[in-house]
């Protein structure tokens, strides 16, 4: 697929302002902007005109992009995924137009009871919405990897605070025939902490666990938050899904992201929602 430069996305997106009430930029590829263009639509409930979104790449091109967009006279925001930095609190930009996710990636709000039982319906088939709520117990669920992802995300924070390199990998790691080991979590969190305490002392180590810890609790909310929304939960959701299936067929990861889309309440953009309304 040809890619275009910056300054040609630039241009591109001006032919598109009669069909949106504001510019919105994101990050991701062009294959994404359905994705995107859904997301805005429900969540705005036809109340602000989208019709395109600008997909422009990575976080940081996203966040040049706009500190070096000119005035046109238009409505814009530029909105990028909160990452790692949503976890420890540092270098989270504050810029006129930019709006930080206050969730890891975007990927997270598609997950929630209503989007997960909607899904595994949709691919079950021969079991009601209702049994299939009641057994799955959404929260219950999700509990049983509550604390073991929450403490390996802390301390991926932990080791990017301190200008670590780590790596984020994803929930299959984790699994073995579909079920989830706790004891693979707990290894990999030890391999995390050797590496913190190359960059570190065993009290700032401490110190610094400890004030993340006690910010974020070890609950489903958190949960769905700061651990990877592409890289764990969407796979969580397929992992449930197969146990309801009677063939192995699995939608692929990127029709799963956009069918929980449909199904998701995305209340926990309000914020977002909000910021659009009253440019």
């Amino acid at each position: 697929m040809l890619e275009l430069s910056d300054e040609p996305k630039r241009l591109v997106s001006t032919f598109k302002t009669y069909r949106n009430d504001i510019d919105i930029y994101t990050e991701d590829n062009p294959q994404d902007k359905e994705f995107y263009k859904v997301l805005f639509e429900r969540l705005l409930d036809g109340k602000v005109k989208i019709n395109d979104v600008t997909p422009l790449g990575n976080k940081n091109t996203v966040i040049l992009r706009c500190k070096n967009e000119p005035e046109n006279g238009r409505k814009k925001l530029f909105v990028v995924d909160g990452d790692i930095n949503l976890i420890h609190g540092t270098n989270i930009p504050v810029i006129e137009n930019l709006f930080v996710l206050k969730a890891y990636c975007v990927e997270n709000y598609v997950v929630d009871k209503e989007s997960v039982t909607n899904f595994i319906y949709m691919k079950c088939g021969n079991r009601s919405k209702e049994e299939i709520e009641n057994e799955l117990n959404f929260e219950q669920w999700l509990s049983e990897y509550s604390e073991k992802l929450i403490d390996m995300f802390v301390h991926f924070a932990i080791i990017d605070w301190l200008g670590g390199v780590f790596r984020v990998c994803n929930a299959y790691k984790f699994h073995r025939n579909g079920k989830y080991i706790a004891d693979l979590v707990d290894s990999e969190i030890e391999v995390i902490k050797k590496e913190i305490l190359k960059l570190t002392s065993q009290s700032d180590y401490q110190e610094k666990y400890q004030k993340l810890r006690i910010q974020w609790k070890m609950e489903t909310n958190t949960l769905l938050s700061i651990v990877s929304g592409k890289d764990y939960l969407i796979p969580l959701v397929l992992l449930k899904t197969n146990a309801y299936k009677q063939s192995g067929a699995l939608p692929t990861y990127s029709e799963a992201k956009f069918e929980l889309l449909h199904y998701a309440k995305l209340d926990r953009l309000s914020d977002l929602k909000e910021i659009i309304e009253n440019l």
